[in-house]
């Protein structure tokens, strides 16, 4: 499911706990009709008529994610076709096409509440009382998946409650995770992208609805639309129109920092006659503002608009302004700023194949390293209204900006690059690339945060979430002491 990485349609993790879509149900039967588990995505299809629910199963039952349309065979988002529905075995087997290529194939049961919690993990620890249960029960998890390293952090508004690591960094070496090994963050990235554009935005006061393409050095246009506007809250918020074309964007991905600047390749992907530009594939057929749909290289933009901004390259900014405050010292976006690269995790695909540590083009979507001990630097800072250690990056204000809805109509969700939830209070961050699945949660009214790095894209990454998120946040008052 290569398209699906650093986030899209089927390889969701949840953030946290968002609130339930209402769904109505279809009348009409579908050849398709059942429940449908994918493990690469480790995902729940509930197909009826002509509704496909996407769930995610969890250690109490399935959370609904959303909800796309069938109509015959083909499957659409937004009006969009994304993948077209075959049965194989005996109607036994769904295989999901994207184009010409299988994105992926699930297995039909019978019961939606069997698939829904047959992965649970057993867990002796039902209420945490103590520091002690913590560690027991974030054992337990890691212990009965398959993931190689694992770097857990909770975090308070003064700073780190508790840290810790298991697993392996690298399995042949075997180099022990730690709270202080850099993981690849993939699209927890983009909090730090959305983060260092506020704190420019403090500083020099530039308008945030001003139209990008005022600052760039080249214009985007895109080709389905007249008289569009994109602004830099449509690209902090995926309502911009500019679509991940995973064809170029996986190919895009090379062993090391990647050669291309990314000014170099925004130009190239978005304007016409450029070596990766596709009118139908880069572009889609609504205004800005209208419609959310999930855009890595609209967050590439929106980091690339720093240097438009300031004069100073987003990378560079964040270094000198974010994380030598912070004491960041294990966060890079570059391997080239890391004295050592082998302390870095070594991503593994599926929990099995070590990769090369790789960049891409697009670095202010997903290529960020960090550690759990500078990441709750980090979230501490946010919990604490902008401040830590005397050292302030945001006035409170910014923050609780960023953490509204930036545009309700078209997501009620979607704050300054943070996904918001349910609960109030509650925001965060997932992110997923070859060999890695991340996820940082807060809650701001329980002053609670979680950190979670593993080195394998598995698909047990959003049950183990679900597994520590639930009990750790519920016990907020006892972790902080209260």
């Amino acid at each position: 499911m290569k398209h699906l990485l650093r986030g899209a349609v089927l390889l969701v993790i949840i953030v946290i706990s968002l609130s339930p879509a209402v769904y109505s149900r279809a009348q009409d039967e579908s050849e398709f009709d059942g429940v449908w588990f994918v493990e690469d995505g480790f995902v729940v299809l509930n197909i009826e008529g002509d509704l496909v629910e996407i769930l995610a199963p969890g250690q109490d039952g399935c959370t609904p994610m959303m909800e796309l349309e069938l109509d015959g065979d083909e499957v659409f988002e937004n009006g969009v076709v994304v993948y077209t529905l075959e049965l194989a075995e005996d109607d036994e087997i769904l295989v999901i096409w994207q184009g010409d290529e299988v994105a992926a194939e699930a297995e039909y049961y019978e019961s939606l509440d069997e698939v829904c919690t047959m992965h649970a993990f057993d867990i002796s620890v039902e209420t945490i009382t103590s520091l002690d249960d913590v560690e027991t029960l974030i054992s337990e998890v890691f212990d009965q998946s398959s993931i190689p390293g694992m770097a857990v952090a909770i975090v308070g508004p003064q700073g780190v409650i508790w840290s810790g690591g298991y697993g392996f960094a690298d399995v042949d070496k075997g180099l022990s995770v730690t709270p202080d090994t850099p993981f690849m963050l993939a699209s927890v990235t983009k909090v730090f992208t959305g983060t260092s554009l506020m704190m420019a935005w403090e500083e020099a006061g530039f308008d945030l609805d001003m139209p990008v393409n005022d600052l760039l050095p080249f214009q985007v246009d895109n080709p389905h639309t007249d008289g569009e506007v994109i602004t830099l809250r449509h690209l902090a918020t995926h309502t911009s129109g500019l679509l991940d074309n995973w064809e170029i964007y996986n190919a895009m991905y090379t062993p090391g920092d990647s050669p291309i600047a990314l000014g170099d390749f925004l130009e190239g992907y978005l304007t016409a006659g450029g070596e990766w530009y596709d009118a139908d594939e880069n572009f889609a057929d609504w205004m800005p503002g209208e419609v959310a749909e999930y855009s890595n290289v609209g967050a590439a933009l929106a980091g690339y608009m720093m240097e438009m901004i300031t004069g100073t390259p987003l990378d560079d900014y964040a270094d000198a302004h974010l994380f030598g405050p912070l004491g960041m010292t294990n966060t890079h976006w570059h391997l080239a700023d890391f004295p050592d690269v082998s302390i870095i995790a070594i991503p593994y695909e599926n929990g099995e194949t070590a990769l090369d540590h790789y960049g891409y083009p697009t670095w202010p979507d997903g290529q960020l390293r960090s550690s759990a001990n500078d990441l709750g630097r980090f979230l501490a800072t946010i919990l604490n209204g902008g401040e830590l250690d005397g050292v302030r990056i945001l006035q409170p204000e910014t923050i609780d900006a960023m953490m509204q809805p930036q545009i309700p109509t078209a997501d009620p969700y979607q704050g300054w690059f943070w996904a918001l939830g349910d609960k109030p209070g509650e925001a965060g961050h997932s992110g997923g690339d070859p060999g890695v699945a991340t996820n940082i949660g807060i809650n701001r009214n329980l002053g609670l945060g979680l950190i979670l790095l593993t080195n394998s894209d598995s698909s047990e990454m959003s049950l183990v979430w679900d597994a520590l998120a639930g009990p750790i946040f519920e016990s907020a008052a006892v972790l902080k002491g209260e």
